[in-house]
């Protein structure tokens, strides 16, 4: 019995070998069949000379093995194909062509592609290398809040800044800096928020008004998504008299919390402040005030009214029931059928949301509409049919008086707008500006400066057939501005815009979000973007 298993085990390694040798001889046989020849093509480990140049200007390349090919090759400036000049031995010299940018040089020979260095496209704007932050926030920015002064708070998801967050000295989502991006701790915010941060508003006697998905801030808890703070940073807070369930502690009678007395169930995406009162948009079901003569110090009384992502709220924290308020049935006028996703606030109070929703208040309206005083829907705003698809962004300048709106929509009022459409202060379409045709991928953030150009980013690889990966700068009719357009590769997510000076005095703007790279460096969330006029 032990010979049979020994050789049916024997017969079955043969077998094994066997097959295993079989399989080897076939792969001997020819394993790159049909692949393409090596063509001897090599670049040499040396930076372009010069390392930068203008659209026309002549850029050479040390690279070996191109002069048998010389008749057949083509070369590639981050994807826009150059002119070659020259060829020899050990270099190749082209011209950089219109519509280049920064990026990398490629040789295509044969269907083969060699990757060689990257370069710079120098034109009218750039990164502003003299802002000082190099790590910045570890998280996304929703808001920059300028300062008289010239410095700036903050406001988003992060907890450092600069690497400068210590158990001392927290920072959690929200930062003061200075004009320089420098990091400023004399601002007093504590443990600062204990969720993100959306939105801050001014008052006109210095304090602010913050908004997000907080519950807290520097630990006190009579917080539900909005608060108001000091100057400083610090919560504006109150001694409240409380229930004292143990009367021979007497401390237990009095309690400090915010003195803003108002929050909501849900989160605020934005706050304005119109004659010391703060209009909320967000993501919220019910407005609540706190009852502190039944409460106690442990366990807070709370009454909630019903309001649905629009409600505005006096300077003390009570509802305003005068504005989107229906008296009949004591809660907010009929929800939007779909999210807002941003808003603006005109100098006279009314403001302008935008987002998915197809019905307002009851009505019918395409994704933007207008709110009067009383928050009530304003028929003079003439957007018409509005927006084909959801709006994600809408920003305005006040020296143009233009508005900039953007989306994943395809019409406006009917007419071809391709994610993009420039507004007239009435809410009619300002037909003087076209956008034009974007490949790759979609818009998701668009601004006019003050001198009329537009600043757009996205996830888009093209604009009329001009390679711009993510960024890109229109004149005010659409078209691509002229020297404008020469940096490279752009990541991330714009949330704000802040126009600005360089230190020399050039006009410049900064840029924060959730973002990750811009002209093919790696950024940090925060940068400063120079021009010249």
């Amino acid at each position: 019995m032990k010979s049979n298993i020994a050789y049916f085990i024997g017969l079955l390694l043969f077998i094994m070998a066997y097959s295993s040798c079989k399989k080897s001889e076939q792969l001997a046989e020819d394993p790159y069949a049909g692949g393409k020849e090596a063509l001897g093509i090599r670049f040499l480990n040396e930076l372009p000379k010069p390392t930068s140049g203008s659209i026309g200007s002549e850029m050479t390349f040390a690279v070996s093995g191109l002069l048998p090919y010389k008749d057949k090759l083509k070369c590639y400036m981050n994807e826009t194909e150059a002119e070659v000049v020259e060829v020899t031995g050990k270099t190749i010299k082209i011209k950089l062509p219109e519509g280049s940018s920064s990026g990398g040089f490629t040789i295509v020979v044969d269907g083969q592609i060699f990757f060689g260095p990257q370069f710079t496209v120098s034109g009218k704007i750039g990164y502003d290398g003299t802002f000082k932050p190099a790590i910045g926030p570890n998280g996304n920015i929703s808001q920059i809040m300028p300062l008289a002064n010239g410095n700036m708070i903050l406001v988003g998801s992060f907890n450092d800044y600069e690497k400068k967050a210590s158990l001392k000295r927290p920072i959690n989502n929200i930062v003061l800096i200075n004009s320089d991006g420098d990091y400023l701790p004399s601002f007093a915010s504590g443990l600062g928020s204990d969720g993100s941060l959306n939105t801050i508003a001014r008052l006109t006697n210095g304090q602010y008004m913050i908004g997000g998905s907080l519950s807290s801030y520097n630990n006190r808890k009579s917080i539900g998504g909005l608060t108001r703070l000091n100057s400083n940073g610090s919560l504006d807070t109150t001694i409240v008299e409380v229930v004292n369930l143990t009367p021979l502690l007497p401390k237990n009678s009095f309690d400090t919390v915010a003195a803003f007395n108002g929050r909501v169930i849900g989160s605020v995406r934005k706050l304005f402040v119109y004659n010391n009162k703060s209009i909320l948009i967000g993501n919220f079901t019910n407005y609540g005030e706190y009852f502190y003569e039944r409460s106690t110090r442990d366990r807070k009384v709370i009454g909630y009214t019903p309001m649905d992502m629009l409600m505005r709220l006096e300077s003390n924290g009570k509802l305003d029931e005068s504005y989107n308020f229906n008296a009949a049935t004591k809660t907010s006028y009929e929800k939007p059928n779909g999210s807002i996703n941003d808003a603006f606030m005109e100098p006279d109070g009314k403001v302008i949301l935008v987002g998915s929703f197809t019905r307002f208040q009851g009505t019918g309206v395409n994704r933007i509409t207008r709110v009067d005083n009383n928050g009530m829907i304003d028929p003079t705003f003439q957007v018409g049919s509005g927006a084909d698809g959801p709006i994600g962004t809408i920003r305005f300048n006040v020296t143009t008086q233009k508005y900039m709106v953007s989306g994943a929509f395809k019409t406006f009022n009917g007419k071809a707008a391709n994610g993009m459409v420039m507004l007239k202060k009435d809410g009619s379409v300002d037909e003087s500006f076209n956008m034009g045709t974007m490949e790759g991928g979609s818009i998701s953030f668009s601004a006019q400066l003050s001198n009329g150009l537009v600043i757009v980013t996205g996830s888009f690889n093209k604009y009329n057939g001009v390679i711009r990966q993510g960024f890109m700068v229109l004149n005010p009719n659409g078209t691509l501005a002229d020297g404008y357009n020469t940096t490279g590769v752009f990541q991330g997510i714009v949330n704000d815009i802040y126009e600005t000076t360089s230190p020399q005095g050039f006009p410049a703007f900064i840029m924060a979000g959730f973002i990750l790279k811009f002209d093919n460096r790696a950024v940090p969330n925060i940068i400063k973007v120079v021009y010249a006029p």
